[in-house]
Order: structure tokens, then sequence, then C-alpha cells
């Protein structure tokens, strides 16, 4: 976004504080710089030399999930979340960033084979008893950081890569679509068995499948400011899936899904638009373009859903889960209070700042709770996992798990 887009929606801010009554974060802090119409200030004060890029600036530019609520409340139509992201950029353009983030953006989010490395590195972290030691010793809470809380959210790494275990194309019989699967790295990672329920419910309609080589969508690196990097694993998404030759792109995660569908504005190339209109969400499948075929087995359930912010508002996709959760037969699906209220996952926002995610997140809890369900679902492996931590600090003995996931126990395999 050039200076001149952004000064124009600026310039539209009325501060009517209508951003406050939805941001979770000012709903914790009550902090002005904190919220929106903050921030805009802040930002507006920067392009008209009041202020530099300090470090108090710098971190509350990064005190913000980008989960949407305050763009869609704003009555102007501001886009605050593009608006931070053009900050992030300015930031890292201005004054670099961190070798850790370079590293991991630059080499190991762009290396497959360095990933897999790495989530080898924390599953033997895991089961080979140095966790446990860890722990137990209380070692971790020697270490700087809030270590000792944050590896609490580190999720059960799978032993091998998703995509290793399953062959690239699976067949169907008599296909209606040629569906490209994309995985994303949690899935690939640690949630292998949301790829193995995707392929399940699959399995069980008339569609082939691919699942091409594939890279991460590029979002951890763009809303830290490194476009490069997001523009370049965006162009080798795109090819992968250009070769595979497939109809549609399913994703199971919601802000993998929102990344992928910004590739055409991104690139601006028609490769790049023809391939983000071929993005759709899991559940989109089933309500756009083929008939939802549940197996016979009942799901005995309470369940409700979370609406991941990248898919609600990224996307526009809510009713689609629903449709597709009161479809399953069994269960009883009960909404709860604030679903669309975020998380407080945020990608990296619950390890940068786990405190202020675990408040936000303490909330979503307690509406779970109130909601007398016994299954919480939803769409996105990062609110899974933010989600999981929340209700296990709370004690509450509520199953959280992909959508997917819940669809394919009517199969009964």
């Amino acid at each position: 976004m050039d200076k001149d887009t952004v000064q124009e929606y600026l310039n539209r801010c009325s501060k009517c504080g209508g951003c406050q009554a939805v941001c979770p974060l000012y709903g914790e802090t009550q902090s002005e710089p904190l919220v929106a119409r903050g921030k805009l200030f802040l930002i507006k004060n920067y392009l008209d030399g009041e202020l530099d890029l300090s470090p108090k600036m710098m971190d509350l530019m990064n005190l913000c999930l980008l989960c949407k609520a305050c763009t869609v409340q704003c009555p102007n139509s501001i886009p605050v979340d593009e608006l931070v992201l053009s900050i992030r950029q300015e930031i890292a353009d201005q004054k670099g960033i961190s070798f850790v983030k370079k590293n991991v953006f630059q080499h190991l989010l762009q290396n497959n084979g360095r990933l897999t490395t790495a989530a080898k590195g924390a599953y033997l972290y895991q089961h080979s008893g140095l966790q446990w030691l860890l722990r137990k010793t209380h070692l971790l809470n020697l270490l700087p950081g809030g270590i000792a809380d944050k590896e609490g959210l580190l999720p059960r790494m799978s032993r091998s890569p998703f995509r290793a275990q399953i062959p690239q194309i699976i067949s169907s019989p008599h296909p209606r679509l040629r569906v490209g699967y994309y995985t994303g790295c949690l899935t690939n990672y640690v949630f292998t068995e949301t790829g193995r329920a995707v392929l399940q419910v699959l399995k069980n309609h008339p569609v082939e499948v691919s699942i091409p080589e594939q890279w991460c969508c590029g979002l951890p690196a763009l809303a830290n400011g490194d476009q490069e990097s997001a523009l370049q694993l965006a162009r080798r998404n795109i090819e992968a899936f250009q070769k595979a030759g497939v109809d549609v792109i399913i994703t199971d995660c919601a802000s993998c899904g929102s990344m992928l569908r910004q590739y055409g504005d991104l690139l601006g190339s028609e490769e790049a638009r023809s391939f983000a209109g071929k993005v759709i969400d899991f559940s989109r499948l089933f309500d756009d373009l083929i008939d939802f075929e549940p197996g016979e087995k009942e799901v005995k359930a309470v369940a409700t859903y979370h609406d991941p912010c990248h898919l609600r508002r990224g996307q526009g996709v809510a009713e689609a889960p629903r449709k597709l959760i009161r479809a399953i037969p069994g269960v009883t699906f009960q909404e709860m209070k604030e679903a669309d209220r975020c998380c407080g996952a945020a990608g990296s926002f619950n390890l940068s700042h786990y405190h202020l995610s675990t408040k936000i997140g303490r909330r979503k809890a307690l509406n779970i709770r109130n909601s007398g369900a016994d299954i919480v679902t939803t769409g996105c492996p990062s609110c899974i996992m933010q989600i999981g931590h929340v209700l296990e600090l709370e004690e509450l003995p509520v199953q959280v798990m992909h959508l997917a996931e819940l669809a394919s126990k009517t199969y009964g395999e």
C-alpha cells in the first residue's frame, strides 16, 4: 500500500471510538494506543514527521492481532489491519528484521528440508525425555522471556510430516472435481490427524485429490514486514499447484486460506489471480461445489464452533462450517457467545505476548464452558492450539478438534 493511499485512509478516521467495543486487546488492557483509533493516530503522526520509529512505537505496532474486528466495525471502511501491515513493512525496511526472524523467513520457511529437520528436533525433544526432565526439574523457569509458560504451547509434534505419509494423488472412481489440498505447516508437522480426517471425508465424495510439494503460505513473513520472503513463497506455491492442474484448492487452515487468497493482489499477475480464485476453505467445498454425504455412524455430542478471524472476517465464511456441523448425524449444535471473537492466538502473537494472549483466550474458554458443549470445533490449527491450551489451564473437560475431524467420525473408520 503506497503512502498516499495510507494517508487517504488515515484521514477518514473520525475518532468515533467504535473500534474500542470490538478490540480484544483493548478489552483486556483499556489502553488507547492498542485500539485501532490509537494506532491510526500514531501512524499519522509518524507519516507527518511528528514521531519516529522508536522502540516504543515499534512495540505498539506489533501489539495487534490483525483480527480485522475493527475493520469490520469501522463506519468509514478503514482497513486497519492493512495499515498496520504497511507500517510493519516500513519498520522492516527502515530498521531491518531481527536475526532470528530473518533466518526463519528467508532460510527455514523457504526450505522444506530444513523445516522438516527442525520439526524432527522438536519431536525428539518431546519424546527423548528431555522435555520431561526440564519440566520436572523446573529448569525452564530459569530461562528468560517466560520460556516455561510459552513451552506449554508447544503441540505434540508428528514423528514424520503428513505429506511424507501419503501419496501425492488420491484417485476416485468417478471424480467430479480435481481438488488440490494445501495442507499448511501445522497440519503437515503437528496435526496430521486433521490431514487424515480431511482425506477421509474427501474419499467419501466424488473428487480426485492432488497434494503437490508446497511451502509455507508466507503469512508469518508478511505479518512481520518481510514482504519479499512472502512473495517468494507465493510464487513457489502458485507454480506447484499450476503444475498439478487442479480445479479448486482447499485449505484446512483459515490463516493459510486467507493468505493464499491474497496472492492475486500481492503479485498482481494473471497466474496469481487465477490461483487465488481457486482457493476455498474445506467447509465451503461442501457448501458451494458438492453436497456433503456423511457416513452412517452417529456422533453423540454437543458441539460448539469458534470462528477463526481469518475465516469469518478474512474470507467471509461463517455459515458453511455451521451447516456442515448440523449435517453430522447425532451432533447437537450449540452456538457460543462471542463465537467470532479472537481467541488470542494470532499466529505467533501468543508466543511474543503470552500473558496478554492467555487473558484473551480465557474469555474464549469461559464462553465455551457456558455453551454446555463437550466438543469445540474450528477451522484453524493455530486456534486449536490456543483454545486447547486455555481449556487445559482452566481445567475444562472440553475436546477441541478441527471441523474435518468431527465430520470424519461419521464414517466410523
